[in-house]
């Protein structure tokens, strides 16, 4: 029986064959450096200062997860690089060994780039600004002003699953922007990844109406490569075992854990 539960931590798949920690052979951009790429801060996955392309002293559990992937490779430094949500899914040669942006793995986004091993999976969640009466289903959802982020799943699913009576408004900017949306009363509710809004909504509780709930998609957060990298087996090693000695875990307790919204069906 699927559990419809807010996070859930996605089932380890079988073992594949990579350089154990302290190997001088991970195929990083630099030698012996992990480049990260993170977009805008998001709520509970990363927060800390960005200075024009670089970030410093991030924390959260993309960031958390990334300390430990690097020591689990054996790799001494790691840099963080400012990558737009916007550019992830091009072809184009990417400027960091892999991207961790809260990104469903699609069958769309695989033909462009390479995906990591799953680390995450999480439903969408949708949050309503003050004073909106909490929609109790999808049709609910349908007459609402609904708003998402560009490029997102969440967008994916109000143009053809929800299929709302008005034209959903769309940022392309940021998270921040459609968050301020809602805020503002411009937005009824928005549509995005359930740890996100769960996360913003715990963190500034006077400015919106509250999660109302989660929409089950089964989606899954990958760590975004160049299509062919040769860091990928490496990468799917560390998450693996990551997972199996309960690291993961530990780091989503810490970051993620919020209260399990209901399923709107």
């Amino acid at each position: 029986m699927i559990k419809a539960i807010m996070l859930a931590l996605v089932v380890g798949l079988a073992t594949t064959t990579a350089a154990v920690a302290g190997s001088s052979s991970v195929p990083t951009k630099k030698a012996g450096t992990l480049t990260v790429g993170f977009d805008v801060p998001a709520p509970g996955f990363w927060n800390g200062h960005v200075s024009g392309t670089s970030i410093k002293n991030p924390n959260g559990f993309e960031a958390g997860l990334s300390r430990a992937i690097a020591k689990k490779l054996g790799l001494t430094k790691i840099v963080y690089k400012r990558a737009p949500f916007g550019t992830l899914f091009s072809p184009a040669p990417k400027p960091f060994d892999y991207a961790m942006e809260e990104a469903t793995i699609t069958a769309a986004r695989s033909k462009v780039v390479a995906f990591s091993a799953p680390y995450f999976n999480a439903n969408q969640g949708v949050l309503i600004r003050k004073g909106l009466a909490k929609p109790k289903s999808i049709a609910d959802l349908k007459k609402l002003q609904l708003c998402a982020q560009a490029t997102t799943t969440g967008l994916a699913y109000i143009q053809h699953t929800i299929r709302p009576k008005k034209k959903p408004l769309v940022y392309s900017a940021s998270s921040t922007a459609a968050f301020d949306a809602v805020e503002a009363k411009k937005c009824d509710a928005l549509i995005l990844d359930v740890p996100i809004v769960a996360t913003q909504s715990r963190k500034k509780p006077g400015a919106y109406g509250g999660v109302a709930g989660q929409i089950v998609t089964h989606e899954f957060y990958g760590a975004v490569m160049d299509k062919g990298s040769k860091f990928k087996p490496f990468l799917d090693s560390a998450i693996k075992a990551l997972k199996a000695n309960g690291t993961i875990t530990r780091l989503v307790k810490k970051w993620l854990l919020n209260p399990i919204p209901p399923v709107l069906k």
